[in-house]
C-alpha cells in the first residue's frame, strides 16, 4: 500500500479501502473501459493541500489551461507552483520545515456497483504495477501492458 522510502512516497489509500469492504472484485480491463471519474493519483502535501493531480478529462484539462496551470506531462498538472515544490523538497528545507509530500491514490468513484441495489460503500482502486502484474498472473491474463487490473470493493445493505 505505501513506498515510503521514495523521495516523494506513494500510499494507495484506493488499494486500502477497497481490500476494507466486505467483498472485492478484480476487474482486468483494457483501453476500451471508461476512464475514470476523478483523479486516480493526486500530489499532496501533509497538511492535506492539493498540489496537484493527474488528468482524466477534456472539461478538466481546459479548465486548467485556463487558469494556466503547470502540467508537467499532458495528464497531469501541478496546481502549486513547481518552483515552490521543488523548493520545499530540498534537505536544509526540510529539517526546517517537515512539510513533505506525497502521492496518494485514492479510492475512487465506481458508478456501475453503486447502482446495484444493495451495494453500498463502493470505491474503486488501481493496485501498484507489481501486484497488478500478480492479479493477471493469477487470473491467467497475459502481461499485457494494455491490460489494467482494478479493484472494486464493497459492502451490502443489511435488512433492517
Amino acid at each position: 500500500m505505501e513506498k515510503a522510502g521514495e523521495l516523494i512516497p506513494v500510499i494507495n489509500m484506493g488499494v486500502h479501502e477497497s481490500l476494507n469492504r466486505d467483498y472485492t472484485v478484480v476487474i482486468i480491463k483494457n483501453a476500451s473501459f471508461r476512464p475514470p471519474p476523478t483523479a486516480t493519483v493526486q500530489l499532496v502535501d501533509n497538511k492535506g493541500n492539493l498540489l496537484g493531480e493527474e488528468i482524466v478529462n477534456p472539461d478538466q484539462k481546459k479548465k486548467y489551461k485556463e487558469e494556466e496551470a503547470n502540467f508537467i506531462n499532458p495528464d497531469f498538472v501541478l496546481i502549486k507552483d513547481q518552483s515552490e515544490i521543488e523548493e520545499d523538497l530540498k534537505a536544509e528545507n526540510l529539517e526546517k520545515n517537515p512539510t513533505k509530500q506525497a502521492f496518494v491514490l485514492p479510492p475512487v468513484q465506481f458508478i456501475e456497483v453503486e447502482e446495484l441495489e444493495d451495494t453500498c460503500d463502493v470505491v474503486s482502486s488501481s493496485p501498484d504495477p507489481l501486484a497488478d502484474l500478480f492479479l493477471k498472473t493469477y487470473f491467467e491474463f497475459e502481461d499485457d501492458p494494455k491490460l489494467a487490473s482494478i479493484l472494486v470493493g464493497f459492502n451490502v445493505k443489511k435488512d433492517e
